[in-house]
């Protein structure tokens, strides 16, 4: 910040801590005690803000440091000083010259009733933003409240990968020790079988030796030698046995699978792909034209469901069709939905009941079921996803018929060709093509018909 000297000539080498408006002086702190004693009501401003920010009553253009702020430019609500209005070729002069400019005594009154206006303005706007920040601060700690438990909760979802990785890891290595020790291939039968020629070179000669030597004056002895000998050769032939049975030309081969260049692979492609963030924001925009959706709360859990197919995108749904503007047969349902897809379509009844369902393959008058592994029916009025069973019949499209949700056996949604007629549409049992559904005629509150208020069908579009 740029320091002012005090205007007192004996003091200009003292630190300014003050201007002075009226007297246009800049003081240091002896001068200024005088001055507050001296002119009370002048008006002091305080140097240690912005210098930017002080009101010294000299204009602030280049060039213009001496003239005197008298003049006011109504296009740009600015005071000025004459050399601003001056029809002159020189260097800063005249940026005014063709404004509408006043005195400043002709727009006190107007500025004094404004300020009333004004005050009032900053008074709200204070209390707005005193809130607006302690909202701002809750909604800041609890995201960094969230941030942590998210990072903790991926921590311990990985740990657990790893445990049982290191676990599987452990296991598969005592297997390969087992498997080798099967064989008989271990440290005792290399020692063993390294001291089998010698050993029965040892037994041949004190074989030939009890022969050429055979006295039977000492025949306890000679029985006992040849008895040694005999439990010699059968240790013998079972080391020998032993090291035939490793002999590689029984082609013992001991593997692992999966192979590292085919079997592994798409498993190290599901670990990079497992687990995904994204943000839980509405991120949608909805054609408020509904008279059965009032706000995005009512449908909130549908959207998280949808977002799920894609992540972090934007999802816009835009009303196509709505019966009671729209035409209310089937014919004028397929006239405005066919060919549009995927399709959103909400149900109101009489009763007030809210449900409907999603199809991402949409109505065409196909004259037949479709498989739609994507569908799914939903309950406003209980909070609820049905999600239709894996390559089984998800909709019914015949070109005079409304929006109907069906298996080839039940309806879970039977919309007839006249849409808001009573005792025409009708819902399904328990035992549908669709999962979740725990009871008959579910949808409806356990009633099996039930006569439309409205029908809405909104595509959905990801941006």
């Amino acid at each position: 910040m740029e320091k002012k000297k005090c205007s007192l000539k004996k003091h200009s080498e003292i630190d300014a801590i003050n201007y002075c408006q009226e007297c246009k002086k800049y003081l240091c702190n002896k001068c200024q005690n005088f001055h507050s004693e001296l002119f009370e009501d002048h008006h002091l401003y305080n140097l240690d803000k912005n210098l930017k920010d002080i009101f010294t009553g000299f204009c602030q253009e280049q060039g213009h440091i001496k003239h005197e702020l008298e003049l006011f430019c109504k296009n740009h609500n600015k005071l000025c000083c004459l050399a601003c209005v001056y029809n002159l070729d020189k260097k800063g002069y005249g940026k005014h010259k063709n404004c509408d400019i006043c005195e400043i005594e002709n727009i006190k009154d107007e500025k004094r009733n404004n300020l009333k206006k004004n005050i009032n303005n900053l008074e709200n706007l204070l209390n707005g933003l005193e809130n607006s920040i302690k909202e701002i601060k809750k909604l800041y700690d609890k995201m960094n409240e969230n941030k942590e438990e998210l990072k903790l909760k991926i921590q311990k979802i990985f740990t657990k990968i790893r445990n049982t990785l290191n676990e599987r890891e452990d296991e598969l290595l005592l297997e390969v020790d087992n498997q080798y020790n099967e064989l008989y291939i271990n440290e005792n039968l290399i020692r063993d079988s390294e001291k089998f020629p010698n050993r029965v070179k040892l037994s041949l000669e004190k074989g030939k030796i009890i022969e050429k030597n055979w006295d039977e004056n000492n025949l306890n002895s000679l029985i006992n030698d040849c008895i040694n000998i005999e439990n010699n050769i059968k240790e013998i032939n079972l080391i020998k046995e032993n090291i035939e049975k490793c002999n590689p030309n029984n082609n013992i081969i001991i593997d692992f699978e999966p192979d590292i260049n085919e079997d592994i692979n798409p498993f190290l492609e599901t670990i990079k792909k497992f687990g995904y963030v994204y943000n839980n924001i509405l991120n949608i925009n909805i054609n408020l034209q509904s008279s059965i959706i009032k706000s995005d709360n009512e449908i909130e859990f549908i959207i998280e469901y949808l977002k799920h197919e894609e992540i972090n995108k934007k999802l816009s749904l835009n009303l196509i069709y709505q019966a009671t503007k729209d035409g209310q047969n089937g014919a004028d349902f397929h006239k405005k939905c066919d060919g549009i897809s995927p399709q959103l379509i909400f149900i109101k009844t009489t009763k007030g009941l809210i449900f409907g369902g999603y199809t991402k393959e949409g109505f065409k008058s196909r004259e037949n079921y479709v498989i739609d592994n994507k569908a799914f029916l939903f309950s406003i009025s209980n909070k609820k996803i049905y999600k239709v069973k894996k390559d089984i019949n998800a909709i019914y499209d015949y070109k005079n018929r409304g929006p109907c949700f069906a298996g080839s056996c039940s309806f879970n949604i039977n919309i007839t060709s006249k849409m808001m007629e009573d005792n025409s549409n009708t819902c399904s049992v328990k035992d549908s093509h669709y999962e979740g559904i725990t009871k008959d005629y579910e949808l409806n509150n356990g009633e099996k018909i039930f006569k439309n208020q409205e029908i809405e069908v909104y595509q959905i579009l990801f941006k």
